[in-house]
């Protein structure tokens, strides 16, 4: 068995027994892990149309809200958790199909800019259906204490998005979608159905975004247009994503981790910085660490003796 094969069921094990453990401040762990899980599903889900295809998506947070409130409304509606969950997945998903004819029609900056006016527009939807959404009063679920299904719920979801990303990594989407980050034109001109796959990225990539705010939703028992439309969680995928190495199949994940980390730390010691850490990633990932974490001559040292340095190619 390979070093890597070692290394990934360790750590899987560890992480299936944690909740296991008796500790006085288990329910607080078990919710560092779990927002720590879900920091690592939007960057890995959102790495699945930027990493791979070039597309600079900052609208990726859409699905997860639409997730959240399409959960949350069909849950107080009486539907069960399978079904409401279900349900919440396939909107999303359906959404991403609808939008991603228009917005593919845009590049480069203009796509990026079309993307997170998407964010401000369906902020302002969600607040304005009120009647539906609870505006910006928020929703409300019925609250419960669900730490220990939501732990590996999310997990589940962690492993799923990982898998899938490596999967279509070396699927013919994902050297379609390889082809189409190269050079679009070139690509068309060879055979590729651009705004065919295209849409089938950005249909895959809005599935674990939406999964995962509706698990969010289930474990907060609340939900309001701030908190899941704000500036700070719609750069938190980008943010993460740049940090670790975007492209590469481990890096969202490094930087999900590494960013979530200094989060907490800055939220105990600085939490007057703890808003900005976001965008100051961003800038000082740009300057002096263009290729991320994973791509730095130590770490990507180590990743390759594991055997975990790939390229999503």
């Amino acid at each position: 068995m390979k070093t890597r094969h070692v290394l990934l069921l360790s750590l899987l094990a560890a992480l299936l027994l944690l909740p296991l453990v008796e500790a006085e401040a288990r329910i607080y762990i078990l919710q560092i892990f779990i927002f720590l899980f879900l920091n690592i599903v939007l960057a890995q889900s959102y790495d699945i149309v930027d990493g791979a295809m070039g597309y600079l998506n900052l609208g990726h947070i859409c699905f997860f809200a639409l997730g959240a409130y399409s959960f949350g409304i069909l849950y107080n509606a009486g539907l069960a958790f399978p079904l409401a969950l279900g349900l919440a997945v396939a909107v999303v998903v359906g959404f991403a199909g609808a939008i991603s004819y228009p917005f593919f029609r845009l590049r480069g900056a203009y796509f990026a800019l079309a993307t997170f006016g998407l964010v401000k527009l369906m902020e302002h939807i969600t607040i304005n259906l009120g009647w539906l959404t609870g505006g910006s009063n928020g929703l409300k679920i019925d609250p419960a204490d669900r730490s220990m299904p939501v732990y590996y719920i999310s997990l589940a979801v962690v492993v799923a998005v990982i898998l899938l990303s490596w999967r279509v990594s070396r699927s013919r989407l994902g050297l379609a979608m390889n082809a189409i980050r190269e050079d679009e034109e070139v690509a068309r001109d060879f055979g590729v159905p651009a705004s065919r796959v295209k849409a089938q990225a950005l249909m895959i990539s809005a599935v674990f975004p939406g999964m995962i705010g509706a698990v969010y939703t289930w474990n907060v028992n609340f939900i309001d247009p701030n908190q899941v439309y704000g500036l700070k969680i719609a750069l938190t995928p980008i943010a993460m994503a740049l940090l670790g190495g975007s492209g590469l199949l481990v890096g969202p994940v490094i930087g999900a981790v590494f960013l979530y980390l200094a989060e907490e730390l800055l939220w105990t010691h600085l939490a007057h910085l703890q808003g900005a850490i976001m965008g100051l990633v961003i800038v000082l990932v740009g300057l002096f660490m263009p290729g991320g974490l994973a791509r730095l001559k130590g770490v990507a040292g180590l990743l390759g003796w594991v055997g975990w340095l790939e390229e999503e190619r």
